[in-house]
């Protein structure tokens, strides 16, 4: 069994059974102990790197991405940010 960390704000260790995934579903490598997954807030494409997961984020979702970012421009971090 593969653990991965979901990172949201927190590290959250996961198990690919957890996920429902071994494989990152952007660039199809296995996912090994200790990776970092993610999904896209934007589509339904499933769990992957967080790397590849900033990659097809920043290639295919550039107008939701101007859109958050002006709706979340003016709030505040929290303490621990």
């Amino acid at each position: 069994m593969t653990v991965v960390l979901w990172r949201e704000g927190w590290l959250k260790p996961l198990s690919d059974l957890d996920i429902g995934s071994e494989i990152c579903k952007l660039c199809g490598k296995k996912f090994n102990d200790n990776d970092f997954v993610t999904c896209c807030e934007f589509c339904e494409i499933g769990i992957m790197h967080s790397l590849c997961a900033d990659n097809h984020i920043l290639s295919n979702h550039n107008s939701e991405i101007m859109k958050k970012i002006e709706t979340q421009r003016d709030r505040r971090l929290h303490d621990y940010q």
